[in-house]
């Protein structure tokens, strides 16, 4: 067992403590509370001061992309939405296996030693996955899947179902069972076919899987489901991907997947920038976790997801990176100084808590993550700060403090 303390505490289950401590054995969390407190519960252990610093919960990236972390330092073209997919689509086609693997690695090993501890990645492809076992995360990895045709849906599904046997055919996926696991997943609303969507759907609820799809992130996106017509549309038409004779819902995004039954407890949904009142409600009445991603949201120029609407409305918010097509980095401790500038009246304690406890429980990793309480995991971070005098909130929301795992606490 060893004792670990630090001038601050964040446990977000609970109120913040100065001069706190953490005992870990096993992995475990044993004990938190007042240093003097802890220490003389554990009388003889091991006690590491870490100092100036602030103790957190591990971070959790509720959505991001690793095998795309080969455009790093290179990513896709600005300008409009439009231009930045086709420009990302030619990409990722013309890239080399090899090179995007070890990118993906980087990415991978880049997120650990910033403080994060669970992901819900999301891959079109089966290489991913093994990766992301392979470390010490937790998590997600969502195989996305398109398909803009009704016909095609069946054929989909069944590929879909070949390759994640492959995944967990590998003997590291295999491994990591009991920490990652793989599910089908649909990439949104305006690529993928309403019987495609509706049977992804009914799959998530009758397994209990979680279920992440980008919803109303582009104006492209919601022209093509009010309409039919739009960029969105000629994009399709070019990939031969378009299906003669669709007829455009006449709804918004959410109201769209609400009405096939996509919409529940389980399901992620991403970006959410373009809703209006109505969309809220049923995002409520749903139960949904939205998962934003700021700095994405300002690279490609589709504006800022209602983050304090969503919080007055009682809907949960988690964060997520995006990738690298999108963003500089994969990391969620940058991410939430991006949050709170998007949105400067949001409380610390709220953007603390949309970084940690929101992803864990949207991804089903709360009883292990998320928050600092005897019986999770020490999957911690640990904030250090400038000047002692900081406030610890602020230093982990909105400063350019360092940050690093717990890497003693054997968590994985």
């Amino acid at each position: 067992m060893i004792v670990y303390a630090a001038k601050h505490l964040l446990p977000v289950a609970g109120t913040p403590i100065q001069n706190g401590a953490v005992s870990v054995d096993e992995g475990r969390i044993v004990a938190v509370g007042r240093r003097k407190d802890v220490v003389k519960a554990h009388a003889g252990v091991e006690v590491r001061d870490l100092g100036d610093a602030v103790i957190v919960p591990g971070f959790v990236n509720a959505h991001t992309h690793v095998e795309l972390s080969f455009m790093n330092g290179d990513p896709p073209a600005g300008g409009t939405f439009m231009t930045w997919i086709r420009d990302l689509v030619a990409r990722r086609a013309a890239a080399d296996p090899a090179a995007a693997a070890a990118a993906a690695s980087t990415a991978i090993g880049a997120m650990v030693a910033r403080g994060t501890v669970a992901v819900g990645d999301v891959a079109n492809g089966t290489w991913a996955a093994p990766l992301l076992a392979r470390s010490p995360l937790r998590g997600l990895s969502f195989h996305e899947l398109f398909g803009f045709r009704s016909a095609e849906a069946e054929s989909i599904l069944n590929a879909a179902a070949t390759r994640l046997t492959e995944i967990d055919a590998d003997p590291d996926v295999a491994r990591a069972r009991d920490r990652f696991v793989t599910v089908m997943t649909p990439h949104a609303p305006h690529t993928t076919s309403n019987p495609l969507l509706k049977a992804l759907g009914g799959r998530a609820v009758a397994s209990g899987e979680a279920l992440s799809i980008h919803v109303a992130e582009s104006d492209e996106e919601t022209q093509l489901l009010r309409d039919g017509t739009g960029p969105f549309k000629e994009f399709l038409i070019e990939r031969d991907a378009w299906e003669p004779g669709w007829k455009a819902p006449g709804l918004t995004p959410v109201e769209y997947l609400d009405r096939l039954g996509v919409l529940t407890p389980r399901t992620l949904v991403v970006h959410c920038i373009h809703i209006d009142h109505q969309d809220l409600t049923r995002l409520q009445a749903r139960g949904v976790t939205v998962v934003t991603c700021p700095r994405s949201n300002q690279r490609l120029g589709v504006g800022k997801a209602p983050v304090p609407k969503l919080l007055a409305s009682g809907i949960p918010v988690a964060l997520g990176t995006d990738s690298l097509a999108s963003a500089p980095d994969l990391d969620v401790f940058t991410e939430i100084a991006h949050l709170r500038q998007d949105h400067p009246g949001i409380a610390p304690a709220a953007a603390l808590r949309i970084a940690t406890i929101n992803g864990a429980r949207a991804l089903g990793l709360a009883k292990d993550l998320g928050t600092i309480e005897p019986g999770k995991l020490a999957a911690l971070a640990v904030v250090g700060l400038n000047d002692p005098a900081d406030d610890p909130m602020e230093a982990v929301t909105w400063s350019s403090e360092t940050v690093t795992p717990l890497a003693e606490a054997a968590w994985k």
